[in-house]
């Protein structure tokens, strides 16, 4: 079934016939409600930041970059944007040719690290700025206890996907059984 802008949860309900979802229900429905709440503040931050002149390609790295307490290894960057590395080549030069970043030297030749200038930071300050107080406005409606405890179930998915991705039998899931 697809998810339009209505709640999941009230979603699930309508297509239960008005009862609440099972609990198998909800697991089912779950990774995919987390990924739409991901690409819809995507979608939001792109309608706040666009106009201020920042596509989604300049503000995204922007943003590691700036949260990075040092210099990123552009692999590093590559891995934190989930893009290969020749992508992130093409984007650190478009960075570099508005003057937003700049590369320094590594003590292996071989690494490039990319640092924001200060017109970077001033732009990723501006977009940290910006998306602090929709984040403000989106997160006013649920109660703190609420969002600590959603905060620490998505730390233990987290968790339990590293540990997906470290075995060595990729292709094979184990169960709970």
């Amino acid at each position: 079934y697809f998810y339009t802008k209505q709640m999941p949860l009230q979603a699930l309900e309508a297509l239960n016939g008005g009862q609440a979802p099972s609990a198998e229900e909800v697991q089912r429905h779950f990774m995919f409600a987390t990924g739409q709440i991901h690409k819809q503040w995507r979608r939001v931050a792109d309608k706040l930041l666009t106009p201020r002149g920042l596509t989604q390609a300049l503000w995204l790295p922007l943003l590691h970059l700036h949260r990075s307490a040092e210099p990123m290894r552009q692999k590093d960057l590559a891995f934190s944007l989930a893009l290969d590395n020749s992508s992130v080549v093409r984007l650190v030069d478009g960075l570099m040719a508005q003057g937003w970043v700049e590369t320094v030297a590594d003590a292996d030749r071989r690494v490039k690290r990319i640092q924001l200038t200060a017109s970077g930071r001033a732009e990723a300050e501006m977009a940290s700025e910006v998306l602090a107080e929709a984040r403000q406005q989106v997160l006013r409606s649920v109660p703190a206890e609420e969002l600590l405890s959603a905060f620490a179930t998505m730390q233990k998915l987290i968790q339990a996907m590293n540990a997906l991705e470290e075995e060595p039998s990729a292709g094979k899931l184990q169960s709970d059984a």
